[in-house]
């Protein structure tokens, strides 16, 4: 089912026609997408666009880069969760004058914890990098984790390991 959200984004950055042939052969892409847009939501940006946009131009590449060789599918969910790292790039928090409360990578949605703050307070991208070392792999893993089903989860993440050509 598709998100609001998900059905805006599509709408407003042109790409109905790009994701309808990955969409018509793979329907479960579908749910996939519009729960990763929901889950990262519009406001977080590591270069001038969305990271969400980039991550479905990304998926949209792959699926047209691997159509001929049979396993499109795979390549669009291993386009779609190749960014999921630069989740960690940068930080993403919400301040008011000198407050300030930061959202901790896949602890919520980013949705949920612009929701969540006080009238007031202003969200945006701080260039900062989380604390540790995440690898693409990682990264990739727990965003599919929290935002896919039990069944295509296993499917794309198990059976087929859409993340084996992540970097460790």
């Amino acid at each position: 089912m598709q998100s609001s959200l998900f059905r805006a984004v599509v709408k407003q950055y042109k790409l109905s026609p790009k994701l309808s042939p990955a969409f018509t052969v793979s329907p479960e892409l579908i749910d996939a997408c519009s729960r990763v847009v929901d889950y990262i939501g519009l406001n977080f940006c590591i270069r001038e666009e969305p990271l969400v946009k980039e991550m479905l131009v990304d998926a949209i590449q792959s699926y047209r880069a691997a159509r001929k060789a049979g396993d499109a599918n795979i390549a669009f969910m291993q386009g779609l969760f190749s960014r999921a790292h630069e989740l960690y790039e940068k930080r993403y928090a919400a301040f008011k004058g000198e407050k300030y409360n930061v959202w901790y990578p896949y602890n919520e949605p980013i949705p949920v914890f612009e929701a969540r703050q006080e009238p007031g307070y202003v969200c945006r991208v701080v260039d900062e990098p989380c604390p540790g070392v995440v690898t693409q792999r990682s990264a990739a893993f727990q965003l599919a984790a929290r935002v896919l089903t039990g069944h295509t989860f296993r499917r794309y993440f198990e059976e087929y390991d859409v993340a084996k050509f992540y970097a460790q």
